[in-house]
């Protein structure tokens, strides 16, 4: 996990920085190094680069960048995207041999130097034209700061934005970083002046709060091969080595020790499934069966036992039923059925995974709320039509996301002082006085029907493993990333084939959970 930052904070330490150059542009033309390399990485063989530059800092940061790759011997061409430019960066970019095009040309590169920071509305124009060819060709998309059509602070996308393959930010990463899966891979590259006291990173940290935290999971291995050794280094300044932002961390290991017994790791309890839906508690147990050595109980759906006969079977969520954490809601249905026994389960006070049908039966029952308000570790699961339901239920207004997931995901996580996770590319995170954190798969093969039922069986398993009823927030959040960790390497598993990534199902992706569990052991995390 690595740092994000506000658009204000960066801004701020962007300031105290340029106030110690020894030169003008000194700051900009190390950005431009970072952006350089980061290029290099991603061309391999290509020589033909074209940059899309904006008239301020970012289209500087994007001049100078092609006149360093010119210099390199690339063939690098610009579309200005205004009537004006970074003078002193312009003047850089053609005495090295670069050109001003109109078009894509050759590009084997597209660099996004148009607004970064400032960033409020898409490409039009020839950018855009040149922007809309290079997706068309397949040809990559490197953004500088972020992507154009993102807002820097909210990730709220306007009409034509970019969509980049990798975007370089420096010192941090920026808030709009954790919820735009438009962003790619966020790779981090730090400057610091010749004899400055402190790096735009160090800087950062000293004069302000992060508001959140991002990882990128390494789940599909990136074409490109970044560099092991500083950019730049020496009486010209410091330019770090750029790479991307890193995973959640180290898992939990469920690995059976020598003295381990099938309770060790922790029992978990799935009440998920139904005569309509049979399939959603199959799925929801084997994510869980999956995912720990430790008992998996499933209370009142036989189709389980037949399908999983090592489960354990209970009739009902108000018997005598031991575990550490349980799971509820998937193809349950939302009539008074269920509702009675979400309520026997969170009057338990474990902790629970509340999913699918649960969260609908929430967003109706105003009294099933307060008992969420009064649980120890409630996690909430939503997808985005479920979050939008339970934020009206919860909140007595329709949800507006013109200032971002993040303010929205905390004002439901505060009203029901609970842990929410937001389902999508991005995996988004949070809780009552925790940051917002966000991880971001770096695909969408886990968007298939049955996969979040897979999901909460790992949570439940994850949860369970933890102990979370003796667990901070800022550690069960941790687990919760974990446990969307694995199931999204899973999916990337189940989707691999012989001749590449193809598509998969829930049960593929259940199948694989203990291959990616293998493979997070195995990482350097």
């Amino acid at each position: 996990m690595r740092h994000a930052y506000s658009v204000a904070a960066v801004r701020a330490a962007e300031h105290s920085l340029l106030a110690q150059q020894n030169f003008d542009d000194e700051l900009m033309r190390l950005a431009a190094r970072g952006v350089a390399a980061t290029a290099t990485s991603m061309l391999d063989s290509g020589r033909h680069v074209t940059i899309l530059a904006g008239p301020g800092g970012n289209g500087g940061d994007g001049l100078y960048a092609g006149a360093f790759l010119a210099e390199e011997g690339y063939s690098v061409e610009a579309i200005l995207a205004a009537d004006s430019a970074h003078e002193p960066a312009l003047k850089a970019f053609t005495a090295a041999g670069g050109t001003i095009a109109h078009g894509l040309g050759d590009a084997d590169l597209l660099i996004d130097a148009v607004a970064g920071l400032a960033s409020t509305r898409g490409l039009s124009g020839a950018p855009l034209r040149a922007y809309t060819e290079a997706k068309e060709r397949g040809v990559p998309v490197l953004a500088v700061d972020i992507p154009s059509g993102i807002n820097a602070d909210t990730g709220v996308t306007a009409a034509e934005a970019v969509e980049a393959d990798v975007t370089i930010s420096f010192g941090w990463a920026r808030a709009g970083h954790i919820f735009a899966p438009e962003c790619g891979a966020v790779v981090l590259c730090d400057l610091r002046l010749p004899g400055a006291p402190r790096s735009f990173a160090e800087e950062l940290s000293a004069t302000a709060e992060p508001v959140g935290y991002i990882a990128n999971e390494p789940t599909i291995t990136l074409p490109y091969q970044w560099p092991t050794e500083p950019v730049l280094s020496g009486e010209q300044g410091l330019v770090t080595a750029p790479k991307p932002v890193g995973c959640t961390g180290p898992i939990l290991d469920p690995t059976p020790g020598a003295k381990s017994t099938k309770y060790t790791g922790g029992v978990t309890a799935v009440c998920a499934g139904s005569s309509a839906y049979p399939g959603a508690g199959i799925l929801a147990a084997t994510g869980a069966v999956r995912a720990t050595p430790s008992m998996v109980r499933v209370v009142d759906n036989d189709s389980v036992v037949t399908r999983l006969p090592e489960v354990v079977p209970h009739a009902s969520a108000q018997e005598k039923v031991h575990a550490q954490a349980w799971v509820v809601g998937p193809g349950r249905g939302t009539g008074p059925e269920a509702a009675a026994e979400l309520r026997a389960v969170l009057e338990r006070g474990l902790p629970t995974i509340i999913d699918a049908d649960a969260l609908t039966v929430l967003s109706t029952d105003g009294d099933l709320r307060e008992l969420v308000r009064d649980h120890p570790s409630a996690v909430l699961t939503p997808h985005a039509g479920e979050f939008e339901r339970l934020y009206a239920a919860t909140l007595g207004r329709e949800l507006d996301l013109s200032e971002g997931l993040g303010v929205r995901l905390r004002e439901l996580s505060h009203a029901l002082d609970c842990f929410i996770l937001h389902k999508g590319r991005i995996t988004t995170v949070t809780a009552p006085g925790q940051k917002i954190y966000g991880m971001n798969a770096g695909h969408s093969y886990a968007a298939t029907a049955g996969s979040g039922d897979v999901l909460s069986g790992i949570l439940g398993a994850t949860l369970a493993q933890l102990d979370a009823a003796e667990a901070d927030a800022e550690a069960i959040i941790m687990e919760i990333l974990h446990a969307a960790a694995i199931h999204q390497h899973a999916a990337a598993i189940a989707a691999h084939t012989p001749d590449g990534f193809g598509l998969c199902s829930a049960s593929q992706i259940a199948a694989a959970v203990p291959q990616a569990i293998a493979r997070l052991l195995l990482m350097q995390r």
